[in-house]
């Protein structure tokens, strides 16, 4: 050993023999215990079933392969190139060293060092550890003291580990260029085949890339990869590891590599589910289980070699996005945004946007995390809250109200200043005006029964159901008691807020937290918690989430929800903002609930949904019984394709009925008198005889003003009788404005 590294130092000492014997002296006294982390390597990211969803990279893309994956021919590439005694030699090969040392003297400087694959992967190991461009600088330097180490680490590796073993660590530590770290990252970069499947070119021309992999680049060097390529077929058939014939069979062979790589780390972009995608990878940043620092988690994150199992079901996220692509198409100025979401263990099932994932506004990409950012507001979805929050305080289903075009209530104060209901809260159309009770109130979304409501149960009442059901507390802060649009969807949620309160009615009261990942092992086996196993607790008694669900349902059936049936029963509620600024949809089965929201992300309030162009139809105002309405029940009947038929609860008798409610809680007004017009007003000459045609004063006028007037008359029906079908009369089937 000390000729040996004499003999590397001829170039710079004269007294080679004195140099030998110092040098083999400092050698024994280095370290020889050389610290092998895991390499850096990709996170995957699967769906529930296997497949994959997207790759994290960080700086270097690496998919470390185990040796049985790496073939024969691929390892004897790599000897024959770079060390063919690399079977002989216990880590350090003299001959080698001659050989170089020879060339260096010739040359007076040191051109060539004779390494050893296995010197060559204890510098790679050295480069991987060092964390400053100066630590860096020493390993990849020349200096003699940098040889004496890598030397006393190789010979001491041998001893640690197999032949195979060394080659299988450097193969999958060594840079193939084009930012891929690895054999196993290489061969799927440069020919999209697993290295499982490499030919015999294809193997010699990954072994040629190590020496140089910039000069060699077969896609901006064809010749100069095509030239070491053949190279390395050459010393193959020298080594006897091919016949000549097999290497002048491959020499023959062009240069075929894949050249439309993408240029982003970002592997996000090309999910399937990206903004579930983007999701994971920000829970998991934030999530302590993966280190201390942002820092430490967001490198395990891209370069600890992850295997994060979500809870993703691929028919789910397909039916959802082709729901909302379909709908409303990703060049739309309109979003239409999907959460999935599975009752009773909180797991996301899925999550889509009709927009493509990514930085270029101008082509309407957007990486707005809108599944989980409160952009809109919830409209009459959040009078669900309201319906909870009074049957748990003991309001009956039989609770009834006259509730008229507008009501103005000293409770929540209102002045707009304008308009025809300037301080009070009015319904969507004057027609609604009537004696609602909490069912046919929320089938036809009446706003004004709900303010009515709210005043008995509070506004704190409200908020804090919401926030129990699963509304993120964030998103409700500081609201004070006096903020009557609380209930007809006044705040700003998120879709996530929305499909996660509606899943813990779907659940019988039961809450779930939102749960993204069923298992995460890191490349060393470990199995790392990030709220994988579902987190539930009961919220709400049964009683009272099976009695919402029952009304919820005839939303579907005989309300604004027409638009959402499909073949399973189901409940839910259409929500429409004030000025047509958003419109959602939220509803559920027994297996699956869903939150769809629609607006403008560049400014809901300045960019209603007017005069909506989707699929060369004109949507002069867009309701929540509209495309929400149509994109959830597509999406739902899409996810839930082959899925059994499950029953709603019926409501808890106890509960329906109530204690505190079951009648008329405020006296309607009285019926209007019946005013006859003065017909000489109506028509001058009537009845004088100077009107021709009409006769005069007297019984047939009499009767026909009568019936007329008769039939035009407004009535105040009674309860629940008459109310709901002259208002989808009036109407025209369709959802108004706050619903």
């Amino acid at each position: 050993m000390g000729v040996t590294v004499g003999l590397m130092a001829l170039p710079f000492l004269s007294a080679a023999g004195l140099f030998a014997k110092a040098s083999a002296d400092h050698f024994l006294e280095l370290p020889s215990d050389l610290v092998t982390p895991p390499l850096p390597q990709r996170s995957t990211i699967l769906a529930a079933d296997g497949s994959v969803i997207a790759t994290l990279t960080g700086a270097e893309d690496r998919q470390v392969v185990q040796g049985d994956q790496i073939p024969k021919i691929m390892r004897e590439a790599i000897v024959a190139i770079e060390d063919a005694r690399f079977y002989s030699h216990n880590g350090v090969d003299p001959q080698g060293v001659l050989r170089a040392a020879a060339r260096n003297s010739e040359a007076g400087s040191t051109t060539q060092g004779g390494s050893t694959l296995t010197q060559q992967y204890v510098k790679n190991v050295l480069l991987q550890d060092a964390t400053t461009p100066e630590e860096r600088d020493a390993v990849a330097g020349d200096s003699l003291d940098r040889k004496l180490r890598e030397l006393r680490y190789a010979v001491a590796i041998e001893q640690r580990f197999s032949k195979d073993e060394i080659l299988t660590r450097y193969l999958n530590i060594a840079y193939f260029g084009d930012g891929a770290y690895g054999v196993g990252t290489a061969a799927e970069h440069y020919f999209g085949v697993p290295i499982s499947q490499v030919s015999l070119e294809q193997a010699a021309l990954l072994a040629g890339l190590v020496q140089s992999p910039s000069r060699y680049d077969p896609v901006n060097h064809p010749q100069a990869a095509l030239e070491r390529r053949n190279m390395v077929l050459t010393r193959m058939a020298d080594e006897s590891y091919v016949s000549r014939t097999q290497a002048d069979a491959a020499r023959q062979m062009p240069i075929n590599v894949l050249t439309d790589q993408p240029t982003t780390q970002d592997s996000c972009e090309t999910s399937s589910a990206p903004f579930f995608c983007d999701y994971i990878r920000t829970q998991l940043s934030a999530n302590p289980a993966l280190g201390a620092t942002k820092e430490e988690r967001d490198r395990r994150i891209h370069e600890g070699g992850l295997v994060v199992k979500t809870t993703l079901n691929p028919q789910v996220q397909q039916a959802a996005q082709m729901a909302v692509n379909s709908t409303v198409p990703p060049d739309n100025r309109v979003s239409a945004t999907e959460v999935v979401i599975q009752p009773g263990t909180g797991a996301i099932l899925g999550m889509a946007v009709n927009r493509v994932y990514g930085t270029d506004e101008a082509a309407n990409q957007t990486k707005v995390p809108l599944p989980t950012k409160d952009t809109f507001q919830p409209g009459s979805t959040f009078k669900t809250f309201t319906v909870a929050a009074a049957l748990e305080q003991g309001y009956g289903v039989n609770t009834a109200w006259y509730s008229p075009a507008c009501y103005s209530t000293d409770a929540f104060p209102l002045d707009r200043g304008e308009g025809d209901c300037p301080k009070g809260y009015q319904n969507s159309d004057p027609a609604e005006a009537g004696i609602y009770r909490m069912d046919d109130a929320t089938w036809d979304s009446v706003n004004t029964y709900f303010i009515q409501l709210e005043e008995k149960v509070g506004v704190p009442a409200v908020v804090e159901m919401a926030t129990r059901l699963g509304v993120s507390a964030d998103h409700l802060k500081d609201i004070p008691a006096t903020k009557g649009d609380v209930t007809i969807g006044g705040e700003y949620v998120s879709p996530m807020d929305m499909a996660l309160a509606y899943s813990t009615l779907a659940a019988g009261g039961i809450r779930c937290e939102p749960r993204f990942a069923t298992s995460v092992v890191d490349s060393g086996g470990q199995q790392i918690d990030v709220g994988n196993a579902p987190k539930c607790e009961r919220v709400l008694a049964q009683g009272v989430a099976d009695t919402t669900t029952s009304i919820l349902a005839g939303v579907l059936t005989r309300g604004t929800g027409g638009n959402a049936r499909f073949d399973h029963p189901a409940a839910g509620k259409t929500g429409t903002n004030d000025g047509f600024s958003s419109a959602w949809f939220v509803g559920y089965t027994p297996q699956i609930a869903a939150a769809v929201a629609v607006g403008d992300p560049n400014g809901a309030v300045a960019h209603p949904l007017r005069n909506v162009v989707v699929n060369g139809r004109t949507w002069p105002h867009v309701f929540g019984g509209d495309l929400p309405a149509i994109i959830w029940g597509a999406s739902m009947r899409g996810a839930l394709a082959g899925q059994p038929v499950q029953a709603l609860p019926a409501a808890d008798p106890a509960v329906a009925r109530g204690t505190k409610g079951g009648r008329l809680m405020n006296t309607p007004p009285p019926a209007p008198t019946p005013t006859l017009p003065n017909l000489g007003d109506l028509l001058p000459g009537a009845g004088t005889g100077q009107t021709p045609g009409l006769p005069g004063v007297g019984q047939g006028g009499g009767q026909g003003q009568g019936q007329g007037q008769g039939q035009g008359q407004i009535i105040v029906p009674q309860a629940n009788q008459g109310a709901g079908q002259g208002q989808q009369q009036g109407r025209g089937g369709r959802n108004n404005q706050g619903r």
